[in-house]
């Protein structure tokens, strides 16, 4: 089985738990008595083994369990993250990918997509749903589900240059592109199969424009994509959208943005968080996609708050980033409960994480506790290497100044 490349986690179980007076006070929350605003981890005694234990015992901790108190490893699991892709193939997807290149557009989303599930793995679950809909021929048919969400491939030698999920994914998306744009009704009508996944999901939302096919949209030049993008003959002082002058299906090019951003509003209260990625054709949507990004839970620190992509040959680092972070997991499972809840302390890179609802961590079940907020940003950035979950001393709970940690 492959390895995932996640942080190491260690749950860690007091041998000596009554030599730190461990009641029994099982609880969702720490116990009365547990520590607020200092450490909450042992002092070293000055005995020069950096450890505050009873010297009468079979030594200290070990090494990797310096400053902690803990010297016996239980397993400690987490399930991971759904990696749900969501590709654009609309007309303009057949352009080139690069000038004078034979690639297209979809071609090179698509072929930088399966090599990201290769790479992943069994890292992730991975999902696809491609717009417009591939059936009744229908410019603007809503997005279908092309790929159902399941485990990546195992590590392994395959008789092929690719597991069988990942084979499987690259030939169900490889398609031609044709059509229009029509993001928030694909998004609204995938909102069921994405609240059904178990787990951590997340969608990659990969367009090259803005979204449009509205059934009851009308709108002015400046709402038109076609005057947006400057085609031929479509200035301000000509709306193309208008269906006086280009026939009752000129309305669908208007611009979709508000039904979109609800659609990912929509998704991200039910905890998907979207990723939008902007390939070559988007730059005239600049204000739009960081508004979905933003509204979707993953904006990114500086501007453009979405995954601008001005060069298709960085999309798969782009996606590998955004996969990387899909498929880390801030809930954890431990293999089984601890004697006294109120007695257990989380470590980041042995870095003391405080028992808090909002930035730190809390208790899901007597088995399963997760990282919240800033705690859970860093790992899914990759910032963490070890997480360290340790019984037997009294858990250490955010204090007023710790609470944005």
């Amino acid at each position: 089985m492959r390895i995932p490349r996640l942080p190491e986690v260690l749950l860690c179980w007091c041998a000596l738990c009554g030599s730190f007076g461990c009641g029994d006070t099982r609880g969702r929350y720490p116990a009365e008595g547990s520590q607020s605003g200092d450490s909450g981890d042992q002092q070293d005694d000055g005995d020069g083994d950096g450890w505050s234990g009873p010297d009468n015992v079979d030594g200290p901790p070990p090494g990797d369990a310096s400053g902690l108190c803990g010297n016996q490893f239980f397993a400690v699991t987490s399930e991971p993250g759904n990696l749900y892709f969501v590709l654009d193939k609309s007309g303009s997807m057949a352009y080139p990918a690069l000038a004078g290149s034979s690639k297209t557009k979809y071609q090179a989303v698509s072929q930088a997509c399966v090599s990201v599930v290769a790479e992943l793995g069994n890292e992730v679950n991975v999902g696809a749903a491609l717009f417009p809909g591939l059936s009744g021929g229908d410019q603007c048919g809503v997005g279908e589900e092309v790929f159902a969400t399941r485990r990546g491939d195992e590590a392994g030698t395959y008789s092929g240059s690719q597991g069988p999920v990942t084979s499987a994914f690259a030939a169900a998306i490889d398609v031609g592109p044709l059509g229009g744009t029509p993001t928030a009704a694909t998004l609204e009508s995938l909102a069921p199969i994405l609240e059904a996944l178990s787990g951590k999901t997340s969608v990659v939302l990969a367009t090259d424009g803005g979204p449009n096919c509205s059934p009851t949209r009308v709108c002015d030049a400046r709402e038109c994509t076609w005057n947006i993008e400057h085609s031929v003959g479509c200035d301000l002082s000509t709306n193309c959208c208008d269906p006086e002058k280009n026939g009752d299906s000129a309305t669908t090019s208007c611009l979709d943005g508000a039904a979109t951003a609800m659609a990912v509003a929509k998704l991200r209260d039910r905890g998907i968080r979207t990723y939008v990625v902007g390939i070559p054709g988007s730059e005239f949507y600049v204000a739009l996609l960081d508004q979905l990004a933003i509204i979707g839970g993953t904006a990114r620190a500086t501007e453009p708050r979405y995954y601008k992509v001005e060069d298709v040959g960085n999309l798969k680092a782009t996606l590998l980033q955004i996969g990387r972070q899909a498929a880390a997991s801030c809930e954890f499972e431990l293999d089984e409960a601890p004697p006294d809840l109120g007695y257990v302390n989380v470590y980041l890179d042995q870095t003391l994480v405080p028992f808090d609802e909002l930035d730190g961590w809390s208790w899901v079940n007597d088995t399963t506790l997760t990282l919240n907020g800033a705690s859970c940003a860093k790992l899914e950035r990759g910032e963490v290497g070890r997480v360290q979950v340790v019984a037997g001393c009294p858990t250490h709970i955010a204090s007023l100044e710790e609470s944005s940690w």
